[in-house]
């Protein structure tokens, strides 16, 4: 795991830079088959720990071409009024796939073993999985500036990203919401049991999870196209601090537990709506791959964080309450830096 979030780090900014450059067919196309071949390898060459966790980390650094990092950019650029609701339906994919490929992926381990699940995923990827993208997607985009800052403030690309205030604001909030969600993912179910709930109560929990994540990216992408998209961020980050809360008051009942799995999911699912909302209105989209990779690869410190601090604070106090209560403060922070975010009116 440690492997795949220090290259993804990486080789989420690089691969947005290179689409920036060359475009998103070339690098979708390239970083696709990439991913299939090292999952091929994977299938056939890996026999220790060693050989796991390097390539592991290739498919960390190459993945990145197969994810939200690129497949944003041009939804972003073709559409303009239903860009919201665009992404929600492209980020609802990926959990639609999340829920159809897990039986098949444990069938085929069952019966042929774990070294064709490798070749499945390969499979998936390359056969099923970027014909789609690339038949779908739109082929060529204009990619023009959206209009003037508030304020008179002229076009960003006057001004590196990296010394805009509003980047930073943003990664700040991607890196605070990581460290709360991200956390909760890896330990959602043990923290359901610690309520002293049963383990069939908490399998039931991270199914409502997911369906929080589906439905955070649906609504969101709605409520950006039609409402300020920085009162949308703060409710959709509220959402979840709530689902902490519910933790915390321990009623000892399962409703108010499944609830919170279902407000904790909500923000799972929509920040990758959120955060490519933003870089779309707030930076010139040319160099809307850089901005969004960046942001990108910091998010994964804040996922790095989040697992490990989790953990930690359970194997320390012998319960998630301190990080429950923490994830509460830093999500309220989190919202606290949407506010002051300029975007540009749209053409």
């Amino acid at each position: 795991v440690q492997a795949l979030i220090i290259t993804a780090a990486v080789g989420a900014p690089v691969l947005g830079r290179i689409t920036d450059k060359v475009g998103f067919r070339p690098v979708f196309i390239f970083a696709t088959l990439s991913l299939g071949a090292i999952e091929i390898g994977q299938s056939r060459f890996v026999d220790d720990l060693p050989s796991l966790a390097l390539s592991v980390a290739l498919a960390g650094l190459i993945g990145g071409g197969a994810t939200a990092v690129l497949l944003t950019r041009p939804i972003s650029a073709h559409f303009r009024r239903y860009r919201g609701i665009a992404l929600g339906l492209v980020a609802a994919g990926s959990s639609v796939a999340t829920m159809i490929v897990p039986p098949f992926l444990h069938h085929v381990i069952e019966v042929e073993g774990w070294r064709q699940g490798f070749v499945l995923l390969a499979g998936i990827a390359c056969v099923v999985g970027m014909p789609l993208v690339l038949l779908l997607l739109p082929r060529g985009v204009a990619v023009v500036r959206t209009g003037p800052l508030p304020s008179g403030i002229g076009a960003p690309a006057s001004k590196p990203f990296l010394k805009e205030r509003d980047f930073w604001l943003l990664v700040g909030a991607n890196i605070l919401a990581a460290l709360s969600i991200s956390g909760t993912i890896s330990q959602l179910s043990p923290m359901v049991q610690d309520e002293q709930l049963s383990a069939q109560t908490a399998a039931f929990g991270l199914s409502l999870f997911a369906f929080g994540q589906l439905g955070g990216k649906l609504f969101g992408g709605f409520a950006l196209d039609r409402f300020d998209p920085r009162l949308v961020a703060v409710l959709m980050t509220l959402l979840p601090a709530s689902g902490f809360l519910l933790f915390l008051l321990d009623t000892g009942t399962a409703w108010p537990i499944l609830l919170a799995c279902v407000l904790i999911g909500v923000l799972q699912g929509a920040e990758v709506d959120i955060f490519a909302y933003f870089v779309a209105r707030r930076f010139d989209l040319a160099q809307y791959g850089t901005v969004f990779g960046a942001l990108h690869g910091f998010g994964w410190l804040g996922t790095a964080a989040g697992i490990t601090l989790f953990g930690f604070t359970f194997d320390l106090f012998g319960t998630y309450e301190p990080i429950q209560l923490g994830a509460v403060l830093v999500l309220a922070l989190s919202t606290l830096l949407f506010l002051p975010i300029r975007l540009r009116k749209e053409a």
